[in-house]
């Protein structure tokens, strides 16, 4: 019976330091709203972290924009290392695969969609070739250097003086028109057949051959991905920040968040500090309720 009296101290402390820290710990988010009473507002209501929850939210954005989420950080993780080189053996790849087949994955389409779409191109481009034709100055040309080749022909020989030259002009001068009749009337038929075979055989080659015939092997494509990639990170980074505001964009989340939310989310960060907090009241009022009865 002694023994409980001397320990009904300490026990009591024990109690009391728990229950004084769980409070504690519970005001931080308790109550969600300022309590009054005949008017006049409760002391600590609303809890700690309701109450200032918009000041919580900018003074972490700030940190999370300024300084744990910066700029640099995100080049230094972008730049120079597996993401790098990721991007380039990624795209690197793609480059072995047949033109034809990249472009109906990237546009989703079926390949009956991709050839209709390949003979509205040739179509396209033949007429526009057609029409470039008729209206530039081909026809005079060549009429011109037929006129040439006659007079170097004629050029030493009894018909030179028997023929002039506004005789051999008058002579092909209706050429012209004639040609430009011919371009328009049997042009596309000449030209579609080439741009449609020159169209197929592109879709056929794959990336990587297409750029071989431009002296770029693949050593070289991953030197220059590298460096377009490279670029468009360093310059593009910089204007992805000013855009996103990313201590706004944190702020408006932790303002945007209820009191419940935040809790489950501090819990789960912190639920073993916070545990730990209450276990030390507890400790702490039974090492003092000890301490009292010893001066005793």
């Amino acid at each position: 019976m002694e023994i409980l009296k001397m320990l009904a101290a300490p026990l009591i402390g024990a109690v009391i330091g728990y229950f004084t820290n769980y409070i504690a710990v519970k005001m931080l988010f308790f109550p969600q709203h300022e309590v009054r009473v005949f008017g006049h507002v409760l002391p600590f209501t609303p809890g700690a972290i309701p109450k200032g929850k918009p000041r919580l939210a900018k003074a972490v954005g700030r940190v999370v924009g300024n300084n744990l989420l910066t700029k640099d950080d995100i080049k230094a993780k972008l730049l120079g290392g597996e993401i790098e080189k990721r991007v380039t053996d990624v795209i690197t790849t793609e480059m072995h695969n047949k033109l034809k087949d990249e472009i109906c994955k990237l546009t989703h389409c079926e390949e009956e969609v991709y050839d209709s779409g390949r003979s509205k191109l040739s179509e396209m481009l033949s007429r526009q070739i057609v029409d470039e034709l008729s209206a530039s100055q081909l026809p005079e040309i060549v009429v011109d250097k037929a006129n040439e080749s006659i007079k170097e022909k004629l050029s030493g020989t009894m018909f030179s003086k028997l023929i002039s030259d506004e005789k051999i002009h008058s002579l092909t001068s209706p050429l012209v028109g004639k040609i430009r009749s011919m371009i328009d009337r049997d042009g596309m038929d000449c030209v579609k057949p080439v741009i449609e075979s020159k169209l197929t055989e592109g879709g056929d080659k794959t990336g990587l051959e297409l750029l071989e015939l431009v002296k770029v092997d693949e050593e070289r494509l991953g030197e220059l991905i590298g460096k377009v990639y490279r670029k468009t990170v360093d310059k593009y980074v910089d204007k992805l920040f000013e855009k996103l505001d990313l201590a706004a964009m944190v702020e408006k989340k932790i303002n945007d968040m209820d009191v419940d939310e935040m809790e489950r989310l501090v819990q789960s960060v912190m639920k073993k500090e916070l545990s730990t907090i209450v276990n030390l009241g507890a400790l702490i009022g039974f090492v003092l309720g000890l301490f009292n009865l010893i001066v005793k």
